[in-house]
């Protein structure tokens, strides 16, 4: 099993417009399977991943933010919250976004996710992280442009 997954796309904005989808939570939503994340992307904040359901608010996914440089890196750390994998700090991946401008028009994002190797049911959640991002990428890169 491999230990991360790479993405590479090109998206027709500047890096701000792909920073907006990334850190927006009403864009985060359009593409993340209705997931929302309030954030202020600080270093240390939580990236927690949540959905409304039943007008009752469920985490989907938890995390810390690392890094930050805003138009350019946003790095946190992701947590199945609804899983019964151990809530430890081994069990946490690390997804970090690169936004690299192309041109005034044009940005390449790389996402890559990382630690499968090392997590509780690795294996199960690389595979579930590729198929998610299959149908999110597209979407992602659809939303930025907008």
């Amino acid at each position: 099993m491999e230990n991360s997954i790479e993405l590479r796309t090109t998206i027709s904005t500047n890096p701000e417009g792909v920073w907006d989808a990334l850190t927006n939570p009403d864009k985060i939503e359009q593409y993340m399977f209705g997931a929302r994340c309030e954030s202020d992307w600080k270093p240390g904040s939580k990236a927690n991943f949540f959905v409304t359901q039943d007008e009752k608010e469920m985490t989907v996914t938890k995390g810390e933010v690392i890094r930050v440089q805003e138009n350019k890196l946003l790095e946190h750390t992701l947590f199945p919250a609804n899983s019964n994998i151990e809530d430890t700090p081994e069990n946490y991946i690390v997804i970090l976004y690169e936004l690299a401008p192309i041109s005034d028009s044009e940005t390449e994002l790389t996402i890559t996710q990382k630690g499968y190797k090392y997590v509780e049911n690795g294996l199960e959640r690389y595979i579930e992280t590729q198929k998610g991002w299959k149908v999110a990428l597209p979407k992602l890169k659809e939303v930025a442009e907008e």
